[in-house]
C-alpha cells in the first residue's frame, strides 16, 4: 500500500472515530450536564462551607474577645457581671463565659456560685476549655477539701493527655492537691518528677522550690 493511501486511510479511521465520539457525546449531552451541574453544586457547597467556617472563627473570635474584656473589667465595672451571667446562658457560647464567671467567683471565694457556674457546661466538648473548666473544677473541690473527687479529676485528665493542655500544669495541681490532702510523700515524688521532666517551665521550677521545702520540713 503506497504511503498517500496509507495516509488517506489514518485520515478516514481519525474523522470516523471523531464522528462516532461527537456523536456518542450528544446522546450524553445531558447527564454530562447533570453531572456538571452536580459538580458545580458541590464546589458552591465547598465554598459556603469553609466561608461559614471562616465567619464562624470571627465570630468565636469576637465573642471571645468580648467575655475576656468583660472579665478584665469586672473590678472597675460591676455592671459586668450581668453581662456575663447573661452571655452564659446562651448555649452556643456558654463554656467561655461560665468560665469567666468561675474563675471571678473562685477569686472571691464564692465556691458555690463558682461550682454552679461550671457545673452546667463540665460535660460540654473535649477541648482546650472543656479541660480549662475541669481543672477549675478541681480547684473549687480542692477548695472545699473534697481532695478524693479533685485528685481523681486530675488523675482522669494525666490519663487523657490532651494536647491542647499542659500535662505539666494537670500533674501540678495533682501533687498540690496530694499535699493539701496531707499525702506528702504523693505529692513529694511527682513534684520531683516535675522538677526532672519540666525543669525548663515555670511549673518545674515551681516544683523544685515544693521538693526543698516539703524535704526541710520533714
Amino acid at each position: 500500500m503506497k504511503r498517500t493511501e496509507r495516509h488517506q486511510l489514518k485520515e478516514n479511521e481519525l474523522a470516523t472515530g471523531l464522528s462516532q465520539f461527537v456523536r456518542w457525546v450528544k446522546k450524553h449531552e445531558k447527564k454530562f450536564m447533570a453531572i456538571a451541574l452536580g459538580l458545580a453544586a458541590l464546589l458552591a457547597v465547598i465554598i459556603g462551607a469553609r466561608f461559614l467556617l471562616e465567619y464562624q472563627k470571627g465570630r468565636e473570635a469576637g465573642y471571645l474577645s468580648e467575655v475576656l474584656t468583660l472579665k478584665a473589667e469586672l473590678e472597675q465595672k460591676p455592671e459586668n457581671l450581668a453581662k456575663l451571667e447573661s452571655l452564659a446562658q446562651k448555649r452556643k457560647y456558654s463554656r467561655m463565659a461560665s468560665l469567666a464567671l468561675a474563675t471571678h467567683y473562685l477569686e472571691k471565694n464564692d465556691l458555690d456560685r463558682a461550682e454552679q457556674a461550671l457545673s452546667r457546661v463540665k460535660d460540654r466538648g473535649r477541648d482546650l476549655i472543656h479541660f480549662q473548666i475541669f481543672d477549675l473544677y478541681a480547684q473549687v473541690l480542692s477548695r472545699r477539701g473534697q481532695y478524693d473527687r479533685a485528685i481523681e479529676i486530675y488523675r482522669q485528665m494525666e490519663k487523657e493527655k490532651p494536647e491542647d493542655y499542659p500535662l505539666d500544669v494537670i500533674l501540678f495541681r495533682l501533687a498540690e492537691t496530694y499535699e493539701k490532702a496531707g499525702q506528702k510523700d504523693q505529692a513529694i515524688s511527682l513534684y520531683r518528677d516535675l522538677q526532672s521532666n519540666y525543669q525548663n517551665t515555670y511549673y518545674g521550677y515551681q516544683a523544685a522550690m515544693k521538693v526543698m521545702s516539703l524535704d526541710t520540713g520533714r
